[in-house]
This record gives C-alpha cells, structure tokens and sequence, in this order.
C-alpha cells in the first residue's frame, strides 16, 4: 500500500497549491534566488535522488516510508527535528468487526459511542465532489475557530476547498453544525483529515461520534485500515489522548532526514552520489 502523499489526487493538489510535483519529489522555488527546496514524503520505492539536480535544490528533506529502511546517513542526511509529518500515528485494523473495533476502544470512548448520538438533523455526509459552497464554508468556520484555539495555522478556505476537488469521491465530509471531520482515502486506507468542533459540540462528544461514523464509512466503503494522522504527546496531548482512545496499534516513522548544498555547489549537484 502506497503512502497519500503519493497518491495522484494529493500530487494534483499540491501542483493547485503553488509546488511543481516530479517523480515523488515535491519541489517549491525559493523567492528571489534560483534554487529550491525539496521534500519527499514517505516514497516507496525510494526516487532517484540525483533527478532532483535539475531544480538546484539547496535542501532535500526525506521522511520515509514505516517499511523504508535506507541508511540516509551514509548518503549525506542528517537526522531533522523539524519533520512535516508526525513521526508516529496509530492504525486501526478496518478488517476487524464493527463490535471488536468497539472492544478494543478505551472504555470511556465506547461508553460515549453507545450512550451518545448524533442528535441533530443536520448531519450530513458528503462525498467531496458533492460538497457546495455553502457547506464547506459552515465546516471551514468551525475549523478556522478550532485551529485558532490550538495555535495552529491550518489550510485557508481555498486550500481546504481544493484538497476537496482533488480527491472527489474519495474525499468525505462529515458534519453537524457542531463540528466535522473529513476523510481522505487512497489505496484502501482512510486517513483522518482536518477536523473541528465547537465547544458546544465538544461538550455533547461530537469529536468522538464523528471520528466513529467516520470509522464505519471506510468500512462500508472497503478500506482496510484507518490512519490517525499523527500523535505527538509532546506537542498534541489532548489530542494524541483522544486518537489512542479509539485503540489500534501506534506505528512510529523513521523522522525527518535533511541534506543542505551550499549555493557554490548546488548548480552541480555534485553532493548526491551518482549511483543513486
């Protein structure tokens, strides 16, 4: 099973979004200099990295694939602290039955699963190429307000709406007008996507009821495992707290891997050996 950072529908968008997509490699031109930066996100098998010489790369950042097990430090790469992917995240086994997915729960999630609803007419799913306007904007006002309570920067409104038209029928929305949660699915896994909730709707455990509805749409729809997207206790507690709650196994990356060329050198590419 291949990676969504390299599914075609994820490359499409990320051409939308302003990066030149070649072979793997995600490329964004440097204002005002000839040279670039170039990541390469969990790519099996790995690229042929001296492709990248024709875009003057003056750093190459690698985060692996779980299974790649490529010594990046013998090729010139320095462990990175600052990955763009989490290094770890959790799995669930989709091929399991709905009733052992709900054993395997933290006892207080599954206790909120079975007592708690969704109790508003206005849920909804919605496959990503049936999404209107007036609906991505209910859902993106809620996200906006969710990330600016976590600090974080998140899409804007046409990133976000992009991601959507690129992906299509393999994209869904789940929403209530206290909350949503979109899933994005490439090679029979679901991946748990942007999301939000008021604090209305934290407080009646929409968060939880979504990512379950969630859950059993990738069943339905024959995916075979569900990927949280990341924890990191460190940076994300509540949140890793509230992925782990539903079960599954946590699966930990290799990290981020970097290699920088000094602009005398980065014309040549002479840095990256040629037999890669």
């Amino acid at each position: 099973m291949s990676d969504l950072r390299q599914a075609p529908e994820y490359c499409q968008w990320m051409r939308a979004i302003g990066w030149q997509v070649d072979k793997g490699m995600f490329i964004k031109k440097l204002p005002l200099v000839p040279w670039s930066f170039i990541k390469i996100q969990r790519q099996k098998p790995l690229i042929d990295l001296a492709a990248a010489g024709k875009y003057k790369a003056m750093q190459i950042k690698i985060e692996p694939a779980w299974d790649d097990k490529t010594d990046y430090q013998t090729l010139g790469f320095k462990p990175d602290k600052s990955p763009m992917l989490p290094s770890k995240t959790i799995w669930l086994d989709l091929t399991k039955s709905e009733a052992q997915l709900l054993k395997e729960m933290h006892y207080k999630t599954r206790y909120n699963v079975r007592k708690h609803e969704i109790r508003n007419s206005k849920f909804e799913i919605i496959r990503g190429d049936k999404i209107t306007n007036r609906q991505l904007r209910e859902f993106y006002a809620i996200y906006r307000k969710n990330c600016r309570r976590q600090h974080f920067w998140g899409l804007d409104f046409n990133q976000l709406k992009n991601l959507l038209r690129c992906f299509e029928e393999k994209a869904w929305l789940l929403t209530t007008n206290q909350g949503g949660l979109e899933i994005l699915i490439h090679d029979k896994i679901a991946y748990y996507s942007h999301n939000g909730a008021s604090q209305e709707g934290k407080r009646k455990f929409v968060p939880t009821l979504l990512t379950w509805e969630a859950i059993k749409l990738a069943k339905k729809l024959g995916c075979k495992k569900f990927d949280f997207e990341g924890i990191d206790e460190k940076r994300w507690p509540g949140f890793t707290r509230f992925k782990k709650s539903f079960g599954g196994i946590e699966v930990e990356y290799r990290g981020s891997f970097s290699k920088f060329f000094w602009l005398i050198l980065s014309c040549r590419f002479k840095e990256i050996s040629p037999s890669l």
